[in-house]
C-alpha cells in the first residue's frame, strides 16, 4: 500500500490562507480502515460527525495530535477544501493496529477530510496570513 492524497473539492474563490505547521485547524472527517483498493463500504472507525460534540475536530497541525499519515495530508489545504487521504499501515496504526479503535494490525486507513478553518479563517475569508497574524480585518 502507498500513501496517496487526492483533492476532491477546492472552493471558489480560494482562500489566501493555506495550512502549515502549528496552525490551528478545524476539520470534519470520516475515517475508515481496511485493505486497498479503497471502498466506501469499508468500516468507519471514527468520524467528527458522530463524536457527539456537534462541532468540527480542532487540533494543531504538526503537533502529534493526529496519526502521521493524516497530519501529512493536511498541509497546504485551504478552508472548504476536501481531500481523500489513503494511509498505509506504516503511517497509521502499524503492524499492531489500535486496540482502542479495534483495528487489526496491518490495515490501511482511508480518511475523507474537509478543512473547515485555519486559525479561524473560513471559506470566503480572503485575508492573508499577515492580516490574520496581525489581527487586521
Amino acid at each position: 500500500p502507498q500513501y496517496v492524497t487526492r483533492v476532491l473539492t477546492k472552493p471558489t474563490p480560494n482562500s489566501n490562507l493555506q495550512s502549515r505547521r502549528l496552525d490551528v485547524l478545524e476539520i470534519n472527517y470520516t475515517a475508515r480502515y481496511g485493505y486497498p483498493p479503497r471502498s466506501l463500504d469499508l468500516p468507519v472507525y471514527d468520524s467528527s460527525l458522530t463524536r457527539g460534540t456537534g462541532r468540527p475536530y480542532q487540533f494543531v497541525l504538526g503537533s502529534g495530535d493526529m496519526i502521521p499519515g493524516v497530519d501529512l495530508g493536511l498541509y497546504d489545504m485551504v478552508p472548504g477544501e476536501i481531500r481523500q487521504i489513503d494511509i498505509p499501515p506504516v503511517l497509521g496504526y502499524g503492524v499492531n493496529g489500535s486496540r482502542f479503535w479495534k483495528i487489526p494490525g496491518g490495515m490501511s486507513l482511508f480518511w475523507t477530510v474537509e478543512l473547515v478553518s485555519v486559525n479561524e479563517v473560513r471559506v470566503g475569508d480572503v485575508r492573508s496570513r499577515e492580516d490574520v497574524e496581525s489581527n487586521r480585518v
